[in-house]
């Protein structure tokens, strides 16, 4: 918004973790309501939101949903990146396990690298965040599944001590 981006764009992003549909706009509106207050900016002003009959913030008719007032009958102004992008941040439904998954497979591998989980600050610190940050929890679940201890080894030895 401070950058002075698109409406669309903008609104999109904003959409990354829940589209605007099923109940959901009022989410994306105050998303975009703290977006502004940070920017400094008037939503309504700058074209981000809109006020509807009953004063009350929405998302903005962009492109040609202006020629009809889609809020007057009970709709909301829907463009299809908004939903689209929200799939697309849809990793969350395996990535969120794959990280609490990955913690324990490397606090049972942690001892192989010298490193003992109950000494959390270097354990944390110099093996686990490392590991997490280089491998991704993903790619740690993914090697483990696949049995793939040459991997595993190979990967793990590249974030931590060897043994």
């Amino acid at each position: 918004m401070s950058r002075g981006l698109s409406p669309a764009f903008v609104i999109t992003q904003a959409c990354a973790h829940s589209a605007p549909t099923s109940g959901n706009e009022y989410k994306v509106v105050n998303w975009l309501r703290a977006a502004a207050i940070l920017a400094q900016i008037d939503p309504v002003a700058a074209g981000y939101l809109e006020l509807d009959a009953a004063g009350h913030l929405r998302l903005p008719a962009l492109r040609s949903l202006g020629s009809i007032d889609l809020l007057a009958s009970g709709q909301m102004n829907l463009l299809a990146e908004y939903t689209l992008h929200n799939l697309s941040d849809a990793d969350f439904t395996y990535s969120g396990p794959a990280v609490t998954t990955a913690q324990v497979i490397l606090q049972t591998l942690a001892s192989r690298y010298g490193y003992d989980p109950a000494n959390a600050s270097v354990y944390n610190n110099q093996y686990r965040n490392p590991a997490l940050s280089f491998l991704t929890g993903e790619r740690i679940l993914f090697c483990t599944a696949a049995r793939d201890s040459r991997a595993c080894k190979r990967n793990s030895t590249s974030c931590g001590r060897r043994a």
